[in-house]
């Protein structure tokens, strides 16, 4: 690293710095008093702890703002000064001054990317499990779930209603489909305790349904046998206090995380919506769901290095003062966002393919930067 690849890296890190702080803090407020209704006799430390969680997802989205607004305001400056043109004259090329500034980039993307697949997931899920179970319902937060047919791995989960007193589930029924085999449990009551179901008072059917419809009987003996085929197993509690235990694929805290509603972001990792497009069983509607998710999980990142890209020849070209920086900072950061929600949107809906619609705000920026970057790519 040259004396002159210092003091560019001087000159960006501390708007750099800035731009994070000032924009983590901005959304993090925005979530505080969308909310604010129901925070009335909160605990001060657990909404601190609730903001925290939501950091690493906010950090993640603006990572790719503060390195726009690093750009602009240092080689704002560097042009504004004429140090660029000095530095040109020289024989040095202008990107050449930006090449450890893309070496951070691609450090972004990568770090970007290893907090996508760890550390957002479960800061995510644990922003809504604290919401839902200790802010704002005091350990009742499964009672979100009642009255949902909710998911579970290859299972699918009802309960009628949430009994706050004993904290149970009231009215379980617990499916499993596989092929036209349907496994059903149905409970008076039930708890969910990490990944284990307690259910009190069971009955346990398996049910063969390619029985049906049922044929025209000869005899009573015919009835009973086609009935033992098509029931193939029962298993009912005699006692009612009498239990048996499920392990879900799934935990209490996800299940609350993914189903609980509130507007709380995706708990999932990117792994997570890849296997879900390599599964053949998903609906066309799922498949398409985890094509959007996982392509738009991994453009995100990317932004790291397309903004620094589209940045560079806005710095140079345009950039006239630290207004205008801050200006065209704005400018590129509303744009791409928006560009990036509605291709999203639209890649949901089916009008365009999934990749194109969570890499289009990308594409968009890397066109402009080529239209703007004359002298400097070209």
């Amino acid at each position: 690293m040259t004396r002159l690849d210092r003091y560019i890296l001087r000159e960006a890190f501390p708007p750099f710095a800035f731009g994070l702080l000032l924009y983590v803090g901005l959304i993090l407020l925005s979530n505080l008093l969308g909310r604010a209704q129901w925070l009335v006799g909160v605990e001060f430390w657990g909404l601190v702890r609730w903001l925290w969680y939501q950091v690493p997802f906010v950090l993640n989205q603006t990572l790719p703002v503060a390195v726009l607004l690093a750009t602009l305001l240092a080689y704002g400056r560097l042009s504004r000064e004429n140090e660029l043109l000095v530095i040109q004259a020289g024989g040095l090329p202008l990107l050449r001054t930006a090449r450890w500034l893309f070496v951070a980039a691609f450090v972004l993307v990568g770090v970007s990317l290893y907090m996508s697949e760890t550390l957002i997931p479960r800061a995510n899920e644990r922003a809504a499990v604290l919401w839902w179970d200790e802010l704002t319902s005091k350990g009742n937060g499964l009672a979100r779930l009642a009255g949902q047919d909710v998911p579970v791995g290859p299972y699918r989960l009802f309960f009628a209603r949430y009994d706050y007193r004993t904290k149970e589930m009231v009215g379980v029924r617990l499916e499993l489909w596989q092929g036209e085999t349907l496994a059903v449990i149905f409970a008076d009551r039930g708890r969910l305790e990490e990944n284990r179901l307690r259910l009190v008072n069971f009955r346990q059917y398996t049910l063969d349904l390619t029985r049906l419809p049922l044929p025209d009987f000869a005899s009573l003996e015919e009835a009973e046998q086609h009935l033992r085929r098509l029931v193939r197993m029962q298993n009912v509690a005699r006692d009612p206090s009498r239990t048996l235990t499920v392990l879900l694929p799934k935990t209490r805290s996800q299940l609350l995380a993914q189903h609980g509603g509130g507007g709380f972001e995706d708990a999932n990792p990117i792994s997570y919506w890849y296997e879900r497009i390599q599964k053949t069983v998903n609906s066309p509607r799922e498949h398409l769901e985890a094509r959007v998710q996982f392509h738009s999980m991994l453009a995100v990142p990317f932004a790291n290095l397309v903004v620094l890209v589209l940045a560079l020849p806005i710095a140079v070209r345009k950039a006239g003062s630290t207004g205008l920086a801050f200006g065209y900072s704005l400018i590129v950061t509303i744009g791409y966002y928006l560009v990036f929600t509605l291709g999203k949107l639209l890649a949901l809906n089916g009008v365009v393919p999934p990749e194109l619609g969570a890499w289009g705000a990308n594409l968009l920026a890397l066109g402009l930067a080529w239209v703007f970057g004359e002298g400097v790519y070209r």
